[in-house]
């Protein structure tokens, strides 16, 4: 993508704020924005003299976003600087963090909500066994449809969508009145 002047400093923006809300903060965003609108693979400190931070805060951010495989290293013939490309498929950058949910940290707290469900039924402790099992069968639910996106085309999710009908328009309120 190439850098249209005014639009990409309202994209560093915008996905600044998304990351933040995501949990990642602010910075991991706005590396990405920068590295999405380069026409070129940029080095740590091109990164950082385009945000205007230090080489150390941009290389916690990139190892996160490499984490997360939004962005891979390249190498250029006869220089010894390592350089950072977005990945620019936004689906696979999807199923890549959805196929994450099999990583130990999340079969341990599916694990351990059945475990306390169980010691719930064991305790006879009717309101946090409903709580429990409701929150079980999200967490079903929640990865049932994360498998699906996973597996699933583009075209054929769009197909899904389109059998269910128009989805009201969002607003960046929320929806909110």
């Amino acid at each position: 993508m190439t850098d249209s002047g005014t639009a990409r400093p309202l994209l560093i923006e915008a996905l600044g704020i998304q990351s933040e809300f995501w949990g990642l903060g602010r910075m991991t965003g706005q590396l990405y924005a920068v590295l999405y609108c380069a026409p070129v693979p940029l080095s740590l400190a091109q990164l950082a003299d385009a945000l205007g931070v230090t080489k150390g805060a941009v290389s916690v951010g990139i190892r996160r976003l490499e984490e997360l495989r939004m962005v891979r290293r390249q190498h250029q013939p006869a220089d010894r600087r390592v350089f950072f490309v977005a990945m620019v498929d936004f689906w696979e950058i999807a199923r890549q963090f959805l196929s994450r949910r099999y990583e130990p940290a999340f079969a341990r707290t599916f694990e351990l909500v059945s475990e306390a469900l169980a010691r719930a039924e064991q305790d006879a402790d009717g309101s946090l066994t409903d709580g429990l099992r409701a929150l079980q069968r999200f967490y079903s639910l929640l990865d049932r449809l994360a498998a699906m996106l996973v597996e699933t085309s583009p075209a054929d999710i769009e197909r899904l969508l389109g059998a269910v009908g128009p989805l009201p328009p969002s607003s960046p309120d929320g929806g909110k009145p």
